[in-house]
């Protein structure tokens, strides 16, 4: 469970910089705070001039940030930063003097009894599986047989159970559980180990807590506070730990893939582990809580901890190359162009689903292919199938949907969804749909649970959404009858109801005049920059704009049309479509030198997909 010190040099570097919100999962600026506070409490227990010689309370380094729903927030949302060993989180933007309004998140209450909070009140959760993910040593598929969360559910108290130990004062910890969550005894460990015997009792939940443990929160040390390094007691058990919420139990688990007898207790926040055979302080150390939540939160999105940067994705199109009368979608970052898609109508990609799991990356796209007429929205993997099988997410053609899927379905409509965007973190879908009239914008559970919500919808046709990197905003283009396309933006709003996902936009705006057709946004990866056709030269050429509207610029300049621009992940190149060369083809253009390079194929390529 120890971990290598993360590089001295690249990790002062990166705390010179605190970014505002907007640093997101693949934004490629995980590794830095998303918000001030987050680092103030970081540094005091885990910069490297206090560090040293101990244990972790956070980890080396952030790496993963986020907008998360929680409905007593701004306009439903919390900032949140994960950590190895948790995750830190502001829930009030206006109360910002106890920690910098920064606190910990109840997430072993949550893991353990699978009640995901999406607010403050009891009611406001989505239920799930209790976590099986192993409360200590190795990841999961190289420790099978480790206890998990899920392991502790009669043991531990949540909101379901009223669970107490009694007090045992002085009395040697011999109880040991397995992945079952069955109790045995073990006297040996008991009188092996003398210092884990009982030192404290909590009346707040009724929990006994290990010696071990007592001395590890109460330990004095260097911390730094204000960028100066000073000595007393390092953390508030409370704010750091929460209470605890099971007595400590002995459990067998792999560290390093080798077998070992480790004591673990739970507390709302953390899991204490401790280690006799590890280094002396080291001993005791924080359970990686923070990525066995992840883990069971996100899934899809694989082990961003294990990578030094966002995940590579292949570029996709919409193509005619394999001698198709139609679009398919087509990968192009091979030797030669794959087609992802086959079929007797058109196939045009729109979005991807991130991850840092190679076989659970996907694109989603709209086809005809359900009743031959109306566009319908389907998830296709990029690679395998095991983590990302294909499947049809919306049904507004009339086909009934598979059992336990409900998705978009209109059982007696017959309407087009299309233009599918997936939420950074891959969760949520905002798609277009005409099935209350004129095409709007519509916002769905990725999972295929719950029902469409009408996001926004004016009378006017809206389509061609794009995300911001932190999932706190969407920018789209919108026409009204007898005006040009216009680019807007506006922020997510979220509400609890029963699909879990009701949510509108506000603060709507345009963000370019009527002067001319402008159309297909996309935000870039940092989300501070919009890439956009604008065709107030006479034909399409691809332009760039802050977020917020100002400080236009011109990238091409050509007679030809260049358009539907989307950003490569590392967000320094971008790719588009244009007709340069006679039909369509994909070209790629560096915004700093203004080159451009085509990527020719055969037949006619349009509506790039990028790494963002």
């Amino acid at each position: 469970m120890m971990r290598r010190l993360f590089p001295l040099l690249l990790l002062v570097a990166l705390l010179l910089f605190s970014l505002p919100a907007q640093a997101a999962p693949f934004d490629g600026r995980g590794r830095m705070f998303a918000d001030p506070a987050f680092y103030a409490v970081w540094e005091r227990t885990d910069h490297p001039q206090v560090q040293s010689g101990r244990s972790f309370f956070w980890g080396p380094q952030p790496w993963l940030a986020n907008a998360e729903v929680m409905f007593q927030g701004q306009h439903g949302l919390r900032t949140v930063q994960y950590f190895d060993k948790a995750r830190m989180e502001i829930n009030d933007t206006a109360s910002r003097d106890y920690h910098g309004g920064v606190t910990n998140g109840l997430l072993v209450v949550e893991m353990v009894s699978g009640d995901l909070r999406l607010g403050m009140e009891w009611f406001d959760t989505e239920r799930r599986q209790p976590a099986t993910v192993p409360v200590a040593g190795d990841p999961g598929y190289l420790n099978p047989e480790a206890p998990t969360y899920a392991s502790f559910a009669a043991v531990s108290t949540i909101r379901e159970n009223d669970y107490r130990d009694a007090p045992r004062l002085d009395q040697p910890v011999i109880t040991a559980i397995d992945r079952q969550g069955r109790l045995t005894l073990r006297d040996d460990l008991g009188a092996a180990y003398p210092q884990t015997a009982i030192r404290a009792y909590d009346e707040t939940t009724g929990h006994n807590v290990a010696g071990v443990f007592v001395d590890f929160m109460a330990q004095h040390g260097a911390y730094m506070e204000g960028g100066r390094v000073r000595h007393g007691t390092i953390i508030d058990p409370v704010f750091t730990m929460g209470h605890p919420i099971s007595d400590p139990y002995w459990m067998r688990a792999k560290i390093g893939g080798v077998d070992h007898d480790v004591l673990v207790q739970l507390f709302q926040r953390r899991v204490l582990t401790y280690v006799p055979t590890n280094p002396l302080g080291y001993q005791v150390e924080m359970g990686n809580v923070g990525q066995h939540y992840f883990q069971w939160r996100y899934p899809h999105l694989g082990r961003p901890w294990e990578h030094d940067g966002p995940p590579v994705m292949p570029i996709v199109a919409a193509s005619t190359a394999f001698d198709t009368p139609h679009f398919e979608v087509v990968r192009l970052d091979a030797r030669r162009p794959a087609a992802l898609t086959s079929g007797s109508v058109e196939s045009v990609p729109f979005s991807y689903r991130h991850s840092y799991d190679y076989g659970r990356r996907c694109v989603l796209l709209d086809s005809r292919r359900g009743d031959g007429v109306h566009r319908q929205i389907y998830q296709q993997p990029l690679a395998g199938s095991e983590g990302c099988p294909p499947r049809r997410i919306t049904f507004s053609d009339g086909t009934p949907p598979p059992e336990g899927e409900q998705s978009g379905y209109l059982p007696r409509g017959s309407a087009n969804d299309y233009n599918p965007s997936m939420s950074p973190d891959g969760t949520r879908i905002v798609f277009v749909s005409d099935r209350a009239g004129p095409p709007q914008l519509y916002i769905v559970r990725a999972d295929g649970g719950g029902t469409p919500t009408l996001l926004f919808g004016d009378g006017c046709l809206q389509q061609y959404p794009s995300w911001s990197p932190d999932g706190r905003s969407l920018v789209w283009e919108r026409q009204c009858p007898g005006e040009p396309f216009r680019i807007m933006r506006g922020d997510l709003a979220y509400t609890g109801d029963g699909n879990l996902i009701g949510a509108t936009l506000v603060n709507v705006s345009p963000l370019t005049g009527l002067d001319a057709d402008n159309r297909y946004p996309r935000m870039s990866p940092n989300g501070m920059e919009i890439a956009f056709t604008s065709y107030r030269d006479g034909n399409g050429e691809i332009y760039l704009m802050d977020r917020n509207g100002q400080n236009v610029r011109r990238l091409t300049n050509h007679p030809a049309e260049d358009e539907a621009p989307s950003w490569m992940v590392d967000g320094e190149r971008i790719v588009f479509a244009s007709n340069r060369e006679g039909s369509y083809q994909i070209h790629m253009l560096d915004p700093v030198t203004l080159e451009v390079y085509a990527m020719m194929m055969r037949g006619e390529s349009r509506w790039p997909l990028a790494g963002w």
